[in-house]
């Protein structure tokens, strides 16, 4: 019976996955995409032309760039030698990190639940078990949020730390050390990678390790893997890791002070399993679930009280671990229905996915639905032939997150980015630089100062385009119009011009 049940239930969890990436293959194909995932196609874009010395995606001057990491350069290498545009690799990699995400979660769930069947329910709630307008941040996943930031290096970055705390108990029994071979590396490219998931890997290896008695040496070697996982990350050569925690924390921060407003509604439905966790504690003190899950809400609290924002991603990571505390009691209702109604026992996963897709259906279903296979993707493709890729293209700050990925650099960026102290004097010169009535001279110090090769009008961004175009043509040639956009080559004259 246990052998049917778990056949059982690895063939449920499959056919959620299958309809899963169906969507999402559907929806990955579109325009829809949205801040992010244009800064890591531009990155992956100016890794692939240059991997060895890669200027700052974005401006292309010598700011060091964060997301500069050992993703988006295994990605620029792979889009180099495979032929494939920058956005087809972004979006393949979103389909392997969706397949290492389904095997993490099964993995974990089998392995600290011992409930393989329980996967198929964890994935389930995971994506759809959570209030009105939960944050579309990386490391969310449910529906809304995934079908975004499947791509990002947060989402790969969660399931190898899924992964590796599924078999890290395997790899410690025994009590051998070489769990450590795997172990730092790993961790190192976390801390590259996404800090918050590094975090919660090391919070998750101490909860596991605390399951039973463990010799001075396993903690001693866990105190050397921290130690070692944090001087390979210190190593990495694209961008300085301890300036960005150390230096610009600050900014990091920003930003993140929005995971602390309000954040119990969001998260209500997955808070259902807080009685079921509290259980497990009191039947075991040493139960890992339920210590991680106390440990990092800890983490979220103190965040909170110390105005240190970035602790509150981590509330992603504690809603994903009460969806697999409710799948554990949901199974283990499943398990009660077996013994004394079996034959019911086969329904309760089919209409727990109906009710809750029922319910999720106009909310998160319906626009992803409505979004697939939707617009141009390549809508910009048109600076490929006109613009070199070290060019600079003025132009609003809301296209400015679309111009490095099709070709060319920009001069300003609408998201506040480590390693850019002039960001704000940035910003404030394009959208002077756009105003209706400002004076040719005054334009062309603007070009000078940022070596301005091309102006990129999109027409539909401005109340006065008409006026600011008409203003804008005696700088330069006009070498492309559309009904959407204007693109003038900056002359000579401007270039050079003085006060």
């Amino acid at each position: 019976m246990y052998c049917e049940d778990v056949g059982a239930g690895r063939g449920r969890y499959l056919l959620l996955c299958l309809a899963l990436f169906a969507l999402l293959w559907a929806h990955s194909w579109s325009d829809a995409w949205l801040g992010d995932f244009w800064i890591y196609t531009a990155t992956v874009a100016e890794v692939a032309a240059s991997p060895l010395h890669p200027r700052h995606p974005l401006f292309g001057n010598d700011y060091a760039f964060a997301f500069l990491s050992p993703y988006t350069w295994a990605l620029g290498l792979a889009t180099r030698f495979s032929g494939l545009s920058p956005f087809q690799a972004v979006v393949m990699q979103g389909f392997v990190n969706l397949a290492l995400l389904a095997w993490a979660v099964y993995a974990f769930v089998a392995t600290w639940l011992r409930r393989p069947a329980a996967s198929f329910y964890a994935l389930l709630f995971i994506l759809l078990v959570w209030g009105p307008d939960a944050w579309r941040f990386s490391g969310f996943f449910h529906l809304r949020s995934l079908v975004f930031v499947l791509p990002y290096p947060s989402t790969f970055a969660f399931a190898v730390a899924l992964g590796t705390l599924a078999w890290f108990p395997k790899l410690a029994q025994g009590g051998g050390l070489a769990w450590a071979g795997v172990v730092v590396p790993v961790m190192a490219v976390l801390w590259i990678l996404h800090p918050v998931n590094g975090l919660f890997l090391t919070l998750g290896l101490v909860a596991a390790s605390a399951e039973t008695a463990r010799a001075p040496r396993h903690w001693a070697m866990l105190a050397l893997a921290f130690a070692a996982s944090l001087a390979l990350a210190f190593a990495w050569p694209l961008f300085s890791v301890p300036d960005l925690w150390f230096g610009q924390l600050g900014r990091v921060h920003e930003g993140n002070d929005t995971m602390y407003g309000e954040p119990f509604p969001k998260i209500a439905p997955a808070l259902l399993a807080a009685p079921w966790l509290l259980l497990r504690l009191r039947r075991n003190p040493r139960d890992p679930l339920a210590l991680l899950t106390l440990s990092l809400c800890v983490l979220v609290v103190f965040g909170g009280l110390s105005h240190q924002w970035t602790f509150g991603r981590l509330i992603a990571h504690v809603a994903i671990l009460l969806h697999v505390a409710l799948a554990d009691a949901t199974v283990f209702l499943e398990d009660r229905l077996r013994e004394r109604r079996a034959a019911l026992a086969p329904l309760l996963a089919p209409v727990f996915a109906a009710l809750l897709i029922a319910a999720s259906w106009p909310a998160r279903i319906t626009p992803t639905l409505k979004e697939s296979w939707q617009g141009n993707p390549a809508w910009l493709s048109f600076l490929e032939s006109r613009v070199q890729r070290y060019d600079v293209v003025l132009t609003d700050a809301d296209t400015c997150w679309y111009v490095p990925t099709f070709r060319g650099k920009v001069v300003a960026f609408p998201m506040q980015l480590p390693f850019v102290p002039d960001h704000d004097e940035r910003l404030q010169d394009v959208a002077r630089f756009f105003e209706a009535g400002v004076d040719e001279v005054e334009r062309c110090d603007t070009i000078r100062q940022y070596g301005v090769s091309y102006l990129l009008l999109p027409k539909g961004h401005f109340a006065e385009a008409p006026q600011v175009l008409e203003e804008l043509r005696p700088i330069g040639k006009r070498i492309y119009a559309s009904a959407d956009y204007e693109l003038i080559d900056v002359s000579p004259a401007c270039r050079d011009a003085r006060r």
